[in-house]
């Protein structure tokens, strides 16, 4: 037995909703997450292939004689890049998401993905353009997929809850 704390974890499978939403409207609403301009791509997107990341730059503090080197956090950077199954299907990844197209995707985790959007739920909305479309060399027995940067054209909303 562990003498401090274990907080429960919990599991990822089937508990992400990934919603594109188009710029303008209020990716922030869950009418408007639950209307008929969002599309749902979640399973558009391959296992690995939502890789969103988050870089904080180190801002040096240097004091002169000091024997410890100091810092602060600086900037931080942003990036996206996309997997999805490559699909002629109307609400699919590799329709919906071509080069230039600009949109915000609402990323719910923990709840279950057949759970329909609900005000309180907590979410990241990120503001993005798509670069490129890059069909990905074929694999045996593998399915075609495109892979895609996502360019970060605002800041992001993170852990904020959706509202009615």
């Amino acid at each position: 037995m562990p003498l401090d704390n274990v907080p429960a974890s919990q599991a990822s499978d089937g508990r992400w909703k990934i919603g594109h939403v188009p710029i303008g409207s209020n990716a922030l609403s869950a009418a408007i997450l639950k209307g008929a301009t969002t599309n749902n791509l979640t399973y558009s997107f391959t296992a690995t292939g939502f890789n969103y990341s988050l870089a904080q730059a180190e801002v040096p503090d240097p004091r002169l004689t000091l024997v410890t080197s100091l810092s602060r956090p600086g900037k931080t950077t942003e990036s996206l890049e996309v997997q999805y199954i490559d699909s002629t299907d109307a609400k699919s990844a590799a329709v919906l998401l071509p080069a230039g197209t600009t949109g915000q995707f609402v990323v719910r985790r923990g709840i279950d993905n057949a759970t329909d959007w609900a005000a309180g739920q907590i979410v990241d909305v990120i503001t993005f353009q798509a670069g490129v479309q890059r069909p990905d060399a074929p694999t045996e027995n593998g399915l075609d997929t495109i892979t895609q940067g996502m360019y970060i054209t605002a800041v992001t909303q993170r852990k904020v809850a959706l509202v009615a």
